[in-house]
């Protein structure tokens, strides 16, 4: 629930538009010095966002309390977009033609092997096993 953290995304997007009574105030010793800097408002305005922490905030070492905000605000998004992926393979899969097969089990190790970086030896996994040939014919698509 990203309402939660309203405060925490103000402050990382608008850094010099916060009025320091509403910020924590583990922060507002940093905000009071953040704001005062008129180099570092010009800097704001003349790159983006990201680019403003990353190449003025984070190399000066100066805010570390900002710096540790910015950090957890961005990497909320990287955690989100993992999980989103997650999800649209989840319903992927239960849409398939095997939906009515899938247990709670099978959609964790789908779920697993999806998300995994491992490149499984199949044909080491298949030369164990005794293969049992189908009289079907495939139909293959055009």
């Amino acid at each position: 629930d990203f309402r939660a953290y309203k405060e925490e995304f103000r402050l990382f997007v608008a850094p010099f538009d916060i009025d320091i009574n509403d910020v924590p105030t583990w922060f507002q010793v940093e905000a009071i010095e953040l704001q005062c800097s008129e180099e570092l408002k010009a800097k704001f305005s003349s790159c983006s966002l990201f680019n403003f922490y990353k190449n003025v905030i984070v190399p000066s070492g100066q805010f570390p309390s900002l710096i540790d905000n910015a950090l957890q605000v961005v990497s909320m998004f990287g955690s989100t977009y993992r999980c989103e992926q997650l999800f649209s393979k989840m319903k992927f899969s239960e849409k398939s033609q095997l939906r009515s097969q899938l247990t709670d089990n099978h959609l964790n190790d789908i779920l697993f092997i999806s998300s995994s970086v491992l490149k499984p030896d199949l044909d080491s996994l298949c030369s164990d096993r005794r293969h049992i040939v189908s009289n079907v014919p495939i139909k293959c698509k055009e």
